[in-house]
């Protein structure tokens, strides 16, 4: 943003020369804020056009939209501590600060540097005897201006959740907002919604696989389809627990959840139920409020449980060799543990048939060609040779996505930035902000999870050949050693199996 200046650096007016910076600032790049730019920058001009010797020596602006933390305002403090100029003026404080604390430090720095501080609207001029008092009641006023227009907001957005009006920043995952209600989107994602309550109920598929599922085919995420501007684009584990847990799908309203610890806090603490807005049936479910209910035991009952953590023994490995679908486990109770097509599991046989086989015959099958492989007659040579390349790729591919985790991460903390920047200059609510940094915080903890996984199982070593003849010798077969020597399986309707393994047998 640049505007016209002297560039001899002659006094407009003649008299001794003074030297002005100005600073005009936006916290959006909407086109209906550049004329607040151009207005700003133009008016603080005819002022220093009306004093005698006031020369423009530069005039820093900047839009807060970006994910820069706010460098005009920190190069323009770095140039008046340089003495680089004699004035900074502005339009007004809200302008130049965003806090009570900063223009209470900054200003009184600035004059003790000797550098002159003007605010236009509040008539604050450090060269006046009371500008420490104008600042001081400014600096008041702003504080219980922002109390009571916090307050007033609150109770407008109640208002308007209490008439059944959706005053979330985004709209729920399987709907549309139509003159500020909620109602199903004209698009997959209802079904999608479906199919993921549907998973979780099944019991086969826990919050972390049903991601993965999502992204193994491609659905687009909630971020996607609302057309945000900063897209994720993975499903997470916290993004289909918000799913599930969300009264919304079965048409209930919850309003006014949370609220601020203090002004100007980031801190959120709950509300009461009672001071909550609860409107049941308020829009069109997409979830029967009894599939709800059972899903929100199995969510309590699960935490509860302790378990390790860990993948049943072919998880992501074990195929359907028709459908290309995984296949799910199922335990029984009389022990044996069995794995079925995933689509037909779920989906039912119109999509496939059972393709079912017993896990016990899986690690039979498996164990038999390792004893092959790890017999005398086997070039052992080979087959280290074959692995380490294997090791090659895997690593290379895990390289890849430790970059893009951290890239990924990065922009987390760049958006938490800008959510706060959009928030203290008011173009968001505090409840829009908050929830905005809600959603952002769980999608970086599950991308930081991800990540830490991820260095691990770098920093992890292949065993060698005399390792796996160790792994092997009580003739049990762990998922260790199934996920270094096996890449794929597929299982045929009628009980084949194909072994896939990462190097030539």
């Amino acid at each position: 943003m640049s505007y016209n200046t002297n560039s001899l650096g002659v006094p407009l007016n003649g008299g001794m020369k003074v030297n002005i910076a100005t600073y005009v600032r936006v916290s959006t790049v909407f086109e209906e804020q550049e004329s607040s730019v151009i207005n700003q920058a133009e008016g603080l001009l005819d002022y220093i056009r009306k004093q005698d010797g006031w020369v423009l020596y530069e005039p820093y602006s900047e839009r807060q939209s970006s994910f820069k933390k706010r460098d005009e305002f920190k190069r323009l403090i770095h140039d008046a501590m340089s003495k680089k100029f004699d004035v900074i003026l502005v339009k007004s404080l809200s302008r130049f600060g965003r806090s009570v604390g900063e223009l209470n430090t900054i200003v009184p720095q600035l004059a003790e540097k000797g550098i002159r501080f003007i605010a236009l609207s509040e008539g604050i001029d450090t060269e006046n005897h009371d500008w420490q008092s104008k600042l001081a009641m400014y600096s008041m006023v702003y504080q219980m201006s922002s109390q009571t227009t916090s307050d007033w907001i609150r109770i407008a957005e109640k208002a308007r959740a209490r008439r059944g009006e959706f005053t979330g920043s985004y709209t729920p995952y399987g709907y549309q907002k139509v003159d500020k209600k909620l109602v199903l989107a004209n698009d997959e994602t209802p079904d999608i919604v479906q199919r993921i309550f549907d998973w979780y109920q099944d019991g086969v598929l826990g919050m972390q696989a049903i991601a993965n599922r999502l992204n193994e085919e491609g659905i687009p995420t909630p971020a996607q389809t609302q057309e945000r501007k900063y897209k994720t684009e993975y499903w997470y584990q916290s993004t289909i627990k918000y799913i599930l847990t969300n009264p919304v799908y079965i048409g209930d309203l919850v309003a006014q959840k949370e609220q601020a610890a203090a002004l100007g806090s980031t801190k959120r603490k709950k509300k009461d139920k009672e001071e909550q807005v609860i409107i049941e049936n308020n829009h069109p479910p997409i979830i029967s409020r009894e599939q709800f209910m059972v899903v929100q035991d199995l969510i309590n009952r699960k935490g509860k449980k302790k378990t390790s953590g860990k993948p049943n023994l072919f998880s992501y490995v074990l195929y359907c060799a028709d459908c290309g679908a995984g296949m799910h486990c199922v335990k029984r109770s009389y022990g044996k543990t069995h794995y079925m097509c995933g689509n037909y599991k779920l989906r039912g046989k119109n999509y496939c048939s059972r393709h079912s086989i017993y896990e016990n015959d899986l690690v039979e099958l498996i164990l038999g060609d390792i004893g092959k492989l790890i017999g005398d007659h086997v070039d052992r040579d080979a087959i280290l040779k074959e692995m380490d390349k294997e090791v090659e790729n895997e690593k290379r591919a895990l390289k890849k996505e430790t970059a893009t985790l951290k890239k990924q991460i990065g922009k987390f903390e760049q958006r938490k930035k800008v959510a706060e920047d959009k928030w203290l200059d008011g173009d968001i609510t505090r409840e829009q902000y908050h929830e905005m940094i809600e959603r952002i915080s769980r999608e970086s903890s599950d991308a930081k999870q991800k990540l830490t996984e991820l260095l691990k199982e770098q920093e992890s070593s292949k065993p060698t050949l005399p390792d796996i003849g160790k792994l092997t010798s009580f003739g049990e077969l762990n998922r260790e050693l199934l996920l270094m020597l096996v890449k794929r399986i597929e299982v045929r309707e009628n009980g084949k199996v194909k072994v896939i393994y990462n190097f030539k047998v």
